[in-house]
């Protein structure tokens, strides 16, 4: 790398911080200047105002963390499902990063790719698409055609977003801090930053994310119905990943192309592949992005992405087989017992009533209450779980987000979108049944 080029990343990092910098402190000015106001505004007013605040800031966020992309637009996009333990106003603006993201001019697409693989594009590709096929927070795909003829997708990482990704989260957590945006306590706070930066630096290694497109492409080679891109090892790098090209339907497209029977097996497909994930990989696809999905006329599903990969240790995979299971039975103790060992619970508070989960059931788990199917083009279970939060918030002493399951929980709450989309309904209370018995059956054999 040459000198101009070494001396302009400081610089980036530099201009970067500063934005991030800046964002903060606006933020907590603005909250400090409501919290001096609040002493002549009657209650009313204040919750009116607050709302208010809360949009602005939410917007603000939302522009700025768009605007420089990497390691605070992915955490963007986390926080943006985060209705729980984030203000609905800030939740809403952030939902606005989770659409495809600005695209980085070719040129400094070709320099990554020059740098990283070490050869001239001409050397590497009989053509190379200069507009991307994708563009998403820490990188963009362009379509491609190899010297040998094979047709790929090259994921090319935005430069710098690895360097700044420390000093961006730090940044973006004392934001949060200042401006109290996030209801939960400093230590979960601290806890859950750290369970996403781990996830971040895995993400943003592209060598990783071909270790995981091959874990899962072995473990699903025998599904038909679950089509996984192979890679070209030899030109994977850090941040630079070339994958045999596997096309298919957006999202947006299926509902008016195809038929309900089609889009039920979408929705078959999808569920075994989170169920199959979760109780006998104990590795989970933890970014539900519709973008990350493509769908088939023969009813198969193309999943790309990999670089968001949470493996889930035995303990959290028998607590959270222990705690559906129990749920499903109306066993409420278990219930509490379960959502304490993955960390749900606050350690020592007071316990929960029976009643309060009762009410939950029925919205969390209705898709699988009975043998019948569910039909997700109808669902209200979103509309049924919000309605809800305000009972979660003044129970911030009892709950706290899960950091065990952060990710399997980003997982099953994007894909709830994914089915609406495809107005699926299918009996999923049976599949469920099913793969909890043989995760209990296959537990009972290996303790023998």
């Amino acid at each position: 790398m040459s000198k101009d080029k070494d001396a302009k990343r400081p610089a980036a990092g530099r201009k970067r911080f500063l934005k991030m910098a800046g964002m903060t402190a606006t933020l907590a000015t603005r909250y400090a200047g409501h919290a001096v106001a609040n002493s002549f505004r009657n209650s009313e007013d204040k919750t009116k105002a607050r709302n208010k605040l809360n949009a602005e800031a939410g917007q603000h966020l939302a522009e700025t963390l768009g605007e420089l992309k990497g390691a605070v637009m992915k955490l963007g996009q986390i926080a943006s499902q985060a209705s729980d333990f984030l203000p609905e106003e800030i939740a809403n603006q952030l939902k606005r990063l989770q659409k495809e993201a600005p695209a980085m001019p070719f040129e400094v697409i070709t320099e990554q790719i020059e740098n990283e693989l070490g050869q001239s594009l001409g050397d590497l590709f009989s053509e190379l698409d200069t507009q991307p096929y994708a563009a998403a927070s820490i990188g963009q795909v362009h379509r491609g055609v190899l010297i040998d003829g094979r047709e790929v997708v090259v994921k090319v990482q935005y430069p710098g977003v690895a360097d700044s990704c420390d000093s961006d989260l730090k940044q973006l957590k004392v934001a949060l801090r200042m401006g109290r945006l996030i209801k939960v306590k400093k230590k979960v706070l601290d806890e859950l930053f750290t369970e996403i930066r781990d996830r971040l630096l895995e993400e943003l290694d592209y060598v990783q994310e071909a270790a995981n497109m091959e874990l899962f492409r072995k473990f699903f080679a025998n599904d038909d119905h679950i089509i996984i891109p192979a890679i070209v090892p030899e030109m994977c790098t850090r941040q630079v990943l070339t994958m045999i090209i596997e096309e298919g339907d957006h999202l947006d497209e299926v509902g008016t192309q195809y038929p309900l029977e089609t889009r039920n097996q979408f929705a078959i497909d999808l569920f075994e592949f989170m169920a199959r994930s979760i109780f006998d990989l104990h590795a989970v696809h933890a970014d539900p992005n519709p973008g990350n999905f493509a769908f088939r006329k023969d009813g198969s599903l193309v999943i790309y992405d990999f670089g968001c990969i949470k493996r889930l240790e035995a303990d959290s995979v028998n607590a959270y087989h222990g705690t559906v299971r129990a749920a499903i039975n109306n066993d409420w103790a278990a219930v509490d017992t379960g959502l304490h060992k993955l960390g749900v619970r606050v350690p020592g508070s007071k316990p929960v009533e029976n009643s309060f989960y009762e009410e939950w059931k029925p919205i969390v788990l209705k898709p699988f209450a009975s043998d019948e199917p569910f039909n997700f083009a109808t669902s209200t279970m979103h509309v049924d779980a919000v309605a809800k939060v305000p009972e979660v918030m003044i129970r911030l002493d009892q709950f706290q987000p899960a950091v065990k399951t952060a990710y399997l929980d980003r997982m099953v709450t994007g894909h709830y979108w994914t089915l609406v989309t495809l107005g699926a309904d299918v009996a999923f209370g049976p599949l469920l049944n099913t793969h909890l018995d043989n995760y209990q059956t296959s537990n009972a054999q290996g303790s023998e």
